[in-house]
């Protein structure tokens, strides 16, 4: 009986020192990682483009004699939404040339929509650095694409990013 209530008293005695859980909480204002500033865009427009008709912080519209050139910056990550905002075209439905260049991979492509002025010719071009979208587009009318060809290659081709200004 003795025993008993010795392994009685011990019992008592060390259910008092059994660890107690411990609960932390995670702030939900976790600092984000910052992100690279945009790059600057550098492009050898046409002779007949007139300065920004429109201007906001990541959006120049120039318009030319029987065309208009978009040049924007918007965050990188969703491809098909920025193809999407640019022509109204899923990337599925569209042939895009896709190139990688040290700087960034680099999509062009091509499209015609039907509006309410007529049918429109496009083409575009996105340099994605991997934290932007750097794209630039050309609309005009289909009614007028004699030189649109000539003009347009030069204007594409000299779309590129200034290679000192990586982020």
């Amino acid at each position: 009986m003795k025993r008993i209530w010795i392994f009685a008293a011990l019992t008592l005695l060390l259910t008092g020192c059994a660890a107690q859980e411990t609960f932390e909480t995670v702030a939900d204002d976790l600092a984000q990682p910052s992100k690279a500033k945009p790059r600057q865009i550098t492009v050898q427009l046409p002779d007949d483009a007139v300065a920004p008709v429109l201007e906001s912080a990541g959006e120049q519209i120039y318009l030319c004699q029987d065309y208009e050139i978009i040049i924007e910056t918007v965050e990188a990550g969703d491809l098909d939404g920025t193809i999407q905002s640019l022509c109204g075209y899923d990337e599925e439905e569209l042939t895009i040339l896709h190139t990688n260049t040290a700087d960034a991979d680099r999509y062009e492509f091509v499209w015609a929509s039907a509006g309410e002025t007529g049918e429109r010719l496009g083409r575009a071009v996105i340099l994605d650095d991997g934290n932007y979208h750097y794209c630039m587009s050309v609309l005009r009318d289909a009614s007028t694409t004699e030189t649109s060809q000539v003009v347009w290659s030069s204007v594409f081709n000299s779309f590129d990013l200034l290679a000192g200004d990586a982020a």
